[in-house]
């Protein structure tokens, strides 16, 4: 009798350990149309929060769930908002939770952006609040509005593209709130270019409450850059009222790809990324730059091309390739090392369409299937003055039907000590979590943290949150439930 409990004991343990990593389940959910996409918000010190939604707009329709610490669901409703608005963010800002709505105000004819407070137990606190408008007629309808927090979830930044008031202008909004959504600062700034043409690839915030927009615009002079766009980091000093734009690149660079990231320690803000000097003909080329925010200067600014062995090393190609490139990798995270340097992690991605006949009622019809590819992730590392440290790759194959790449990706953790790449493999068949991790001198393993053998798992990557310095809970589809997952290294 002592055996047998024992084994049911082992059976049904909702945490179990695998290669030195802490895996805890959830109470497994029925996927159900109404709530078939997940965002996970995060987690404070009274539960988990995640919101559920039919689409991945999160727009309309939202229900909002809470979760114990032990990853079992206490709680499921309608998102509780009282005007019929969009939902544009839900944040856990110093452990407190806001929703922000965009609405139009019929009596105003402007269009507000307000917060509505939650409870711990998700019921609304007082009525939702208007913390910023501007006219009906300058907003863009396809821009989405952008709310972000600082690293240390204490501040929170509202960023978004409006009409100008003359022909051939637009404005960038800025808005910065504390952690009771009280303003820091609420500014406009007016760009000489039509919002058709203005692009913005990332915007942070610093834990000082610093904004960092990257943007760029069809460049001044065609004739004589390699580029056909201008790209900027722009750099909002609140206690200045100051904002600098820092060129990023140089006229001979046609910037494929770049990111942003800011190192609240050492108070800079680095940008990086990969271009091609032909014209966009071979991707081989890499630029960093490092900025400080104390001194508001350049620290360094450094473009090269790949060393050949390198670059055919992170591109998974072999050595008789005649031209390993990094075309169609996009950086999916910028890691802040504490020299100052960078960990690059970025992933080939491709998207094709699919054409085939077929025929209704007799009658001949054309169809089209949208294939995502998710393949080889490139890790890099960056030294302080630009030059590469180590390269490491991650060979991998993920190609889905009509679904977004709903289980493709990867989700990529930062400990202190090394980096976590987390993805599926063989999506078409009951595949395995996997786990790729390097440190920071370059050794790197590989290994499988989830094994599906009694039962059917796959990571959704997309729907993870790092929640402390050496844990994440993620969204899974386990035996076509969802189920959430609390892993810890």
């Amino acid at each position: 009798m002592a055996f047998k409990r024992l084994f049911f004991l082992l059976l049904f343990s909702t945490s179990i350990f695998c290669f030195g990593q802490n895996v805890e389940w959830g109470n497994p959910q029925k996927i159900k149309q109404k709530n078939l996409y997940s965002q996970i918000i995060g987690e404070a010190s009274h539960g988990i929060y995640v919101l559920r939604c039919k689409n991945q707009d999160f727009s309309r329709e939202v229900f909002i769930e809470k979760y114990k610490t032990n990853l079992s669901i206490e709680n499921s409703v309608p998102l509780p908002i009282s005007i019929n608005g969009n939902i544009e963010r839900v944040l856990l800002v110093n452990n407190e939770l806001y929703v922000f709505i965009s609405a139009k105000n019929t009596i105003t004819n402007q269009i507000d952006i307000l917060v509505q407070k939650l409870e711990p137990n998700l019921k609304p606190v007082a009525l939702p609040t208007v913390i910023a408008s501007l006219p009906s007629s300058q907003f863009i309808d396809k821009r989405k509005i952008q709310i972000k927090t600082s690293s240390d979830k204490k501040k929170v930044l509202i960023l978004f593209l409006s009409r100008g008031d003359n022909p051939g202008e637009s404005k960038l909004n800025l808005y910065a709130y504390d952690d009771s959504m009280q303003q820091i600062f609420g500014k406009q700034f007016v760009l000489n270019e039509r919002s058709d043409d203005v692009f913005i690839t990332n915007f942070e915030s610093d834990n000082l409450g610093n904004a960092f927009v990257l943007i760029d615009f069809p460049t001044k002079n065609p004739k004589i850059q390699a580029d056909n766009r201008d790209f900027f980091l722009y750099a909002y000093y609140p206690k200045e009222d100051k904002m600098l734009a820092y060129q990023l690149g140089n006229e001979q660079m046609f910037v494929e790809e770049l990111a942003l990231n800011i190192n609240n320690f050492n108070q800079t803000v680095s940008v990086a990324g990969f271009y091609s000097s032909e014209n966009g003909s071979l991707v081989n080329g890499y630029f960093f730059e490092r900025f400080s925010i104390t001194k508001k200067s350049t620290e360094e600014k450094y473009a090269t091309i790949f060393d050949p062995i390198l670059l055919t090393q992170i591109s998974g190609g072999k050595m008789d390739k005649r031209s390993p490139e990094l075309k169609n990798y996009y950086i999916r995270k910028l890691i802040a090392k504490s020299d100052g340097g960078l960990l690059m992690v970025a992933e080939k991605y491709t998207r094709t369409e699919q054409r085939y006949n077929y025929y209704m009622n007799n009658m001949p019809q054309e169809g089209v299937r949208v294939a995502f590819n998710y393949d080889d992730v490139a890790i890099i590392s960056i030294n302080k003055d630009g030059s590469i440290q180590f390269g490491d790759l991650i060979r991998k194959r993920q190609s889905s039907v009509g679904d977004g790449g709903y289980l493709s990706g990867i989700a990529c953790f930062p400990t202190q000590d090394q980096i976590f790449v987390l993805y599926n493999s063989e999506l078409d068949k009951d595949g395995n979590i996997m786990l790729h991790q390097v440190n920071y001198l370059g050794k790197s393993d590989e290994r499988i943290v989830v094994k599906s053998s009694s039962f059917s798992v796959a990571l959704i990557p997309s729907d993870c949150k790092q929640t402390g310095p050496m844990s994440f809970i993620g969204s899974t589809i386990r035996d076509k439930q969802y189920t959430l997952i609390r892993l810890t290294f």
